[in-house]
Parts: C-alpha cells; sequence; structure tokens
C-alpha cells in the first residue's frame, strides 16, 4: 500500500471558526471577516462543532500540532482586537 504523499499547502495559516457557535451567538459573519482582515495567506474556515460549546461566545482554533491554540470570542467586542490575536497565535504557530 503506497504511502499518503504529503503536499505543501498555499497558505501559511489555518484558522477554525466553530460553525454551531457562530450561528448560536448570531455572529455568522465573523469567519468572512476575519478572512478579509487576516488576508490571502491564511485560509479560514468553518468547522463542524468543536464540542466546547461557550454560551454567546465563538470558538476559534488556530494553527495545529503542538502549537494549536483555542479561543473563546465574544463576537460583539472589537474585530481588531481578535484579528491581531489570531494573526499573533498564527504568527508563534510556524
Amino acid at each position: 500500500m503506497a504511502q499518503p504523499k504529503e503536499v505543501q499547502p498555499k497558505w501559511d495559516g489555518l484558522v477554525f471558526v466553530c460553525r454551531k457557535c457562530m450561528k448560536r451567538a448570531g455572529a455568522e459573519e465573523l469567519r468572512s471577516t476575519l478572512k478579509e482582515e487576516l488576508g490571502r495567506g491564511v485560509r479560514v474556515v468553518r468547522s463542524s462543532c468543536l464540542k466546547l460549546c461557550p454560551k454567546d461566545r465563538v470558538c476559534v482554533v488556530v494553527g495545529g500540532g503542538e502549537r494549536m491554540r483555542c479561543f473563546l470570542v465574544d463576537p460583539k467586542e472589537d474585530v481588531d482586537t481578535l484579528v491581531r490575536t489570531v494573526s499573533d497565535a498564527l504568527d508563534h504557530s510556524s
């Protein structure tokens, strides 16, 4: 059986945003805002439930493996602060 082929992704960072949290918190625009603000080098993806289920917040996971960071975000707070936090987490995950 052949080994899976490893490929280099076209992005530098990966961010998962819980779809269920966004819907429950009324923050469906959060993913598109992050995508726009973080730029082309970062892939921002809606995920299935991440099983953290914070009340009135959205679960956002940045990076992966040992460098994975998980944030519970209040979507009503300043989006610039969120973008800086996620951007810093991506910088530290490389």
